[in-house]
């Protein structure tokens, strides 16, 4: 496990909220798929904004001793969602699992890990989300490129708890509330379909560097913050991020607030 000091987080790290190139892999052929909840990235979206099809949402969030997420930052997970969707009721159920030892994990077996661990799935009602809280990094990290979560699946996510707390550990790092909350609400954005990845652009703002991110400035699904400038900056007086105008009409036009 590489160890990450607080002096190469504050000046050097890339905050790499968004994501992996394994982002839109489909898993469809896996013998043990259940249908609605393995398909490719954003092919649930209408459905996760939209009430017609399922009226609730809950997310199954598992963790292995030590990693469990904040409970604030599941609640401005809940709340956001709220503020998103127009779903009824929105629920976070959270469960403790035997700590997986592959790590730096790749998304092939993240996908076995959720194979394994996951027991929310869609019903007549009801859409179900699962997010794996990581005891390890991404195999796709390289150099002081760092990758804190990845929506890997229409209903899935994994957030790399292990790296999140390794640049949430010194005395002026961020806090870890609000670096929780804003991987949690990108990597949920990505679920919803943005950027362009089962919501449709309303105007011109997806990133052409940067598959599935937005350029817009401040916006929580830029691709990337350094600490030393933006990001730190409003970690340090308290605020995450939020989406931008141009996210949020994409959203409002595909069924959601």
């Amino acid at each position: 496990m590489k160890k990450i000091s607080v002096f190469s987080l504050l000046f050097t790290l890339l905050f790499i909220v968004g994501c992996s190139k394994d982002d839109s892999k489909d898993n469809g052929d896996s013998p043990s798929s259940i249908p609605g909840n393995n398909l490719n990235l954003g092919a649930s979206a209408e459905d996760l904004l939209g009430n017609d099809i399922f009226q609730n949402l809950e997310v199954e969030v598992v963790y292995p001793d030590g990693f469990q997420p904040q409970a604030q930052s599941l609640e401005n997970l809940k709340s956001f969602i709220q503020a998103r969707t127009f779903k009824t009721k929105v629920s976070i159920t959270q469960r403790e699992i035997p700590a997986p030892n592959s790590a730096p994990f790749s998304i092939e077996e993240i996908r076995e890990i959720e194979e394994n661990n996951r027991t929310a799935f869609n019903d007549e009602t009801t859409i179900k989300i699962f997010v794996f809280f990581a005891n390890g990094n991404s195999a796709n990290d390289e150099g002081n490129q760092f990758t804190l979560g990845t929506a890997y699946q229409n209903t899935s996510a994994v957030i790399y708890q292990k790296t999140i707390q390794e640049t949430t550990s010194g005395l002026t790092a961020p806090n870890i509330v609000d670096v929780e909350t804003t991987v949690l609400k990108h990597e949920f954005a990505h679920l919803l379909g943005l950027v362009d990845v089962g919501t449709p652009l309303q105007s011109d703002h997806k990133d052409p560097e940067s598959d599935g991110h937005c350029i817009t400035e401040n916006c929580l699904m830029r691709a990337q913050a350094e600490f030393a400038s933006g990001m730190i900056g409003m970690l340090e007086q308290g605020e995450t991020p939020n989406l931008g105008a141009a996210c949020n009409a994409d959203l409002q036009a595909n069924g959601g607030r």
